[in-house]
C-alpha cells in the first residue's frame, strides 16, 4: 500500500482506495482459483489487470474531470469496497479449501530461512512477501529516478503547470500515475491471501491509514514533488517495530491506532514546518 501511495503522493495527487483495491483483488484471485477452478496464473493475472483497471478509471477522473483526487479516491474507495462484498458475498475462503486446492494462491507468505544451522536453528526467518517488496521498492526507486516518466512525476507533483508549459503531458501523467498504484495494490492483494492464509472481504481496510503513515514518516511531502520512493520502505518498518513492540509488551491494540495516528500528526507537522 505505502508503495502506491507513494507514487500518486510524489504527483501531488492522494489515494484513499489502496485497502479496498487490494481487498477486492484478493477477492477476484480467491474466487477465479478456488470457486471457478482456474489456474492461480490466471487468477493472479486478472487480479492485476482489475486493480490496474481502477487505477486507471481514478486518474481519468481526476485528469480529464479536473476533480480533486482525494473527493474521487473516496467515492471510489466506498464503490470498491461494495462491490467487494457484493462479488464475495460476504463469503470468507478459508484457508483449507485454499490449501487443498491452490496453495500457490499463499506463496507470498511462505517462509525461508537464512543463517541457519544444520539443525535448522537460527538464523533470520523471511517471507517471499518481504522479498517482493523490496524487489518492488528498488525498480520504483530507479524509475523515478532515472526514467523520463519519473522526473515528469516530480514535476507534476511539483508544479502542473509549469510542467505542462515544458511539454510535460500532465494528464496522461496522472492516469498512468493511479493505474501503477493499482497494479501495486492489486499484487498487495495476492499477499494478503499468503499473510491470513485465507480470502475475507474485509481484508485489507487498514492499507489506507498504514500507507499514509508510512508516507509521510518516509519524508515524502504531502503536497507532492519531494521525496524519495526509499523512504515509506523505512516508513513502513518504523510502523512494523511500534506496531510489534506493543504486542509483545502487551499493551491493548487500540494503543496501536493511537501510536499511528499521533505519528501522522508528527511527521506532517514536521513537513510543514
Amino acid at each position: 500500500g505505502a508503495r502506491g501511495q507513494s507514487v500518486v503522493v510524489l504527483s501531488g495527487g492522494f489515494d484513499l482506495r489502496v485497502g479496498a483495491i487490494a481487498g477486492l483483488a484478493s477477492g477476484i484471485i480467491g474466487q477465479f482459483t478456488v470457486r471457478y477452478g482456474l489456474p492461480v496464473e490466471v487468477a493472479v493475472a486478472a487480479g492485476l489487470i482489475f486493480g490496474t483497471l481502477i487505477g486507471s478509471v481514478n486518474g481519468w477522473l481526476i485528469a480529464a474531470g479536473n476533480l480533486p483526487p482525494f473527493i474521487v479516491t473516496l467515492g471510489m474507495w466506498q464503490i470498491v469496497l461494495a462491490a467487494n462484498f457484493l462479488y464475495s458475498k460476504n463469503a470468507t475462503i478459508r484457508s483449507q479449501d485454499i490449501e487443498q486446492q491452490a496453495p500457490l494462491l499463499q506463496f507470498l507468505g511462505t517462509t525461508f530461512n537464512i543463517g541457519a544451522d544444520a539443525d535448522g536453528r537460527g538464523g533470520a526467518t523471511f517471507t517471499y512477501g518481504v522479498i517482493a517488496m523490496v524487489l518492488i521498492f528498488a525498480v520504483l526507486s530507479y524509475i523515478l529516478s532515472q526514467t523520463a516518466w519519473g522526473r515528469h512525476v516530480y514535476a507534476v507533483g511539483d508544479d502542473p503547470e509549469a510542467a505542462q508549459l515544458s511539454g510535460v503531458n500532465v494528464k496522461r501523467t496522472i492516469i498512468s500515475v493511479y493505474a501503477v498504484t493499482g497494479f501495486i495494490c492489486a499484487i498487495a492483494g495476492w499477499a494478503l491471501i499468503g499473510r491470513i492464509g485465507s480470502v475475507s472481504p474485509t481484508s485489507g481496510q487498514l492499507l489506507n491509514i498504514e500507507s499514509i503513515t508510512a508516507v509521510v514518516i518516509g519524508g515524502i511531502s504531502l503536497f507532492g514533488g519531494r521525496g524519495s520512493i526509499m523512504g515509506p520502505l523505512f516508513g513502513a518498518l518504523i510502523i512494523g517495530v511500534f506496531t510489534l513492540g506493543l504486542r509483545l509488551a502487551g499493551a491493548d491494540a487500540q494503543w496501536t491506532f493511537l501510536l499511528i495516528g499521533a505519528l501522522i500528526i508528527g511527521a506532517v507537522a514536521v513537513d510543514q514546518w
